[in-house]
């Protein structure tokens, strides 16, 4: 029997068409700064603090954590039997929400400078919102782990891109994509998982979902799919990242097959101030990995820390 995990104290945030974002915020004992944490897809504010949260904590920053919509306990786009699974017309409606979210909560609680970090989709996303909604100048720096610039080389993403619009014509937007399912027995198997080398570590996912059914996400819909791999082609434009000037960590595995290490690397180059680490033999989910890598992580992260003088 797993034991049963607490819940954080959480709040939420009304968006103008009356969804909303739920979040938690985290004070050290003194502030040098503001850290906003954006998760990746199926992330939810507990597994991100588990760890990664804490250590942040103590290095003195104040924590902003939220669930993206359809994540967590944000409000859901499907309903019923259909809650599990992720589904999104645009990514741009998960811009619109960062966007009110930062002006209602993040703005009026920073302290001191304000720094960003996002995981896979999460990264994604939190490079769209700094250049598109014209956020460079508000935040000091940028850390990325494993984000989702490319899901596999170009010619498998181009097939990928002709199956979904054939899906999306045929009406099936909702339904899931395929190899996609509600969150079940096969997540659950350590052996062979895309995510990292540590049982504990992969443990909590599946804790926090027996606990509390209403935070699973299974996987994606065809929608979801085509929201990204638009998503995806608009950022792999070869001008898209000339403007974002911030000094820029970004952390992948080299085992990762998730975002792939040689193709995110190749988009990471051009950004200007940017810092790309690879690590050996990582898995996607760097900052939930097994010591070895985890240890390798931090290092860079905290001399990046340093080299800004936050």
């Amino acid at each position: 029997m797993l034991e049963r995990p607490a819940l954080s104290a959480s709040k939420f945030c009304e968006l103008s068409d009356g969804k909303r974002l739920r979040y938690v915020l985290h004070e050290p004992e003194k502030a040098r700064g503001t850290l906003l944490i954006a998760p990746g897809r199926r992330e939810f504010i507990e597994k991100k603090f588990s760890e990664m949260g804490q250590e942040f904590l103590q290095r003195g920053f104040r924590l902003i954590f939220f669930e993206w919509r359809g994540q967590g306990l944000s409000d859901r786009y499907l309903a019923g039997s259909h809650h599990q699974r992720d589904h999104i017309s645009s990514f741009d409606t998960h811009l619109d929400d960062l966007s009110q979210f930062y002006d209602k909560v993040v703005k009026p609680c920073q302290s001191g400078p304000l720094l960003v970090t996002g995981h896979s989709m999460g990264a994604h996303l939190i490079l769209r919102w700094l250049i598109e909604r014209q956020m460079v100048n508000a935040v000091a720096g940028v850390l990325l782990t494993a984000p989702m610039l490319a899901l596999s080389a170009m010619p498998v993403q181009a097939l990928a891109k002709a199956m979904t619009w054939t899906a999306m014509r045929l009406g099936h937007g909702a339904d899931y994509g395929p190899a996609q399912h509600d969150y079940g027995p096969q997540d659950m198997k350590f052996e062979h998982n895309p995510l990292n080398h540590d049982p504990d570590r992969f443990e909590i996912i599946q804790k926090y979902f027996t606990a509390y059914p209403e935070l699973t996400v299974g996987g994606v819909t065809w929608a979801w799919l085509d929201a990204a791999l638009h998503s995806l082609h608009h950022i792999q434009q070869r001008k898209y990242f000339d403007h974002l000037t911030l000094p820029l960590l970004n952390i992948v595995g080299s085992a990762d097959h998730v975002t792939p290490a040689n193709e995110i690397s190749h988009i990471v180059k051009r950004m200007p101030q940017a810092q790309n680490v690879v690590i050996p033999d990582a898995l996607h989910d760097i900052l939930n990995e097994a010591n070895l890598y985890r240890l390798e992580a931090w290092k860079h992260i905290d001399g990046f820390l340093t080299k800004l003088k936050v």
